[in-house]
C-alpha cells in the first residue's frame, strides 16, 4: 500500500468515476485502475463498485474511506509543517541564468523570494545556456534557469513555461494594427536578433533553412534591454517568446503580434539541477518560482505555464 493508491481511491470516490480520477490525475485509465486493483489485493477486499454512470463504496470501501482521509490529511498537515519551517528559512541561495532571463523574468521573481524569506541572502549568476550547464557539472552553483535542455549525465531539467514564438514591433510600425504577419512579410522587415552563436538565434536559424528563407540582420546583440530600445524607436522588428516582453506589451510600449503557419519551435523555460542535491531553499525558489509563473498566466494570455 503507497500513497499513490491511497490517493487514487479518493480521487476515484470523489469524482464519481474511472474516468474522470484518470482526467484529474492526468493519468492513463488503465494507470488509475491498476492501482486500484493493488489496494485492493493488498487489503484483500474489495473496495470500489462500477455501476452505470457512476462508482459506489463497498461496505469495506466505505471502512476504508475515513482512514484513507486521515492518511492524506495528516501528510498535508506534514507538508505544511515543513513549509511554515521554511518561511523562516536562513541560507544562501545560488542561482544562474541567461541575461535575457535576468532582465526580464526574474525580478518580479526574486523580489517576491526576497520579501517572502528575507534572511536568505541570493547570488545571481548570468551566462550563456551552454555554459551554465558546464558551470552547474563544476558545482559553481545548483540551480539553473535556461531554455534548453541538454544530453548531460547528472542533470535534471524541470518544464516551468511554454509558449509561442511571437513577432514584437514598435506602436508606430507599419505591422502595429494587425493581428498577425506572414513570414514573408516579417523577413523583409529589419531584424533585431541575438548574435549567431547563441541557441536561440541558431533555432530560428534552422527553422528558416528549413523552407529555404533568409534575411539580413539590422542589429545582432545578446543585450536584451538594447533590442528592446530599438524595438521602441521603430528600427527593427524581433521574433521572441512572451515572457520576455511582458512589461513592455503591458504599457504598450511594444505590440505582439502572432505568426502566420508559425513554424517555429515553442520558446521555453526550464529549472535544471544536479541530481539528488537540492536542498530546502532551492525546493523553496522553485516553489515561488512556479507560483509566480502561474500567476503571470491568470494575467493574460501571454504563457502557458506547467502546472
Amino acid at each position: 500500500m503507497n500513497l499513490e493508491q491511497i490517493s487514487t481511491f479518493l480521487t476515484v470516490y470523489q469524482s464519481g468515476s474511472y474516468k474522470k480520477a484518470s482526467e484529474l490525475l492526468y493519468l492513463p485509465q488503465p494507470t488509475v485502475s491498476n492501482r486500484i486493483n493493488q489496494l485492493e489485493k493488498e487489503l484483500g477486499k474489495s473496495l470500489l463498485l462500477r455501476g452505470k454512470g457512476n462508482v459506489k463504496l463497498t461496505e469495506e470501501g466505505k471502512a476504508f474511506l475515513p482512514h484513507a482521509r486521515r492518511i492524506l490529511g495528516a501528510l498535508k498537515e506534514g507538508m505544511e509543517a515543513v513549509e511554515r519551517v521554511g518561511e523562516g528559512a536562513t541560507g544562501k541561495l545560488s542561482i544562474g541564468c541567461n541575461n535575457s532571463f535576468a532582465a526580464s523574468i526574474l525580478p518580479d521573481v526574486m523580489e517576491a523570494f526576497a520579501n517572502q524569506y528575507p534572511d536568505v541572502s541570493i547570488k545571481v549568476y548570468t551566462y550563456a545556456s551552454s555554459e551554465l550547464v558546464r558551470l552547474m557539472k563544476n558545482q559553481h552553483f545548483q540551480l539553473g534557469i535556461t531554455r534548453y535542455t541538454s544530453n548531460d549525465s547528472g542533470l535534471n531539467y524541470r518544464p516551468i513555461l511554454s509558449e509561442q514564438t511571437m513577432l514584437f514591433v514598435s506602436p508606430d510600425h507599419r505591422f502595429a494594427s494587425r493581428i498577425s504577419v506572414s513570414l514573408e512579410e516579417i523577413l523583409q522587415e529589419p531584424i533585431l536578433t541575438y548574435p549567431k552563436e547563441t541557441q536561440y538565434r541558431k533555432m530560428i536559424d534552422v527553422t528558416l533553412n528549413q523552407f529555404s528563407l533568409s534575411y539580413q540582420p539590422k542589429l545582432e546583440t545578446n543585450n536584451l534591454q538594447l533590442i528592446k530600445h530599438f524595438l521602441k524607436i521603430n528600427t527593427g522588428v524581433f521574433l521572441s517568446g512572451s515572457a520576455y516582453m511582458r512589461k513592455e506589451i503591458k504599457q504598450k510600449e511594444l505590440v505582439q503580434l502572432e505568426i502566420e503557419r508559425n513554424p517555429f519551435p515553442l520558446s521555453q523555460v526550464f529549472v535544471a539541477y544536479r541530481d539528488n542535491e537540492l536542498h530546502s531553499l532551492d525546493y523553496l525558489f522553485i516553489k515561488l518560482f512556479e507560483e509566480q509563473i502561474n500567476l503571470q498566466a491568470k494575467e493574460g494570455p501571454l504563457l502557458t505555464a506547467f502546472c
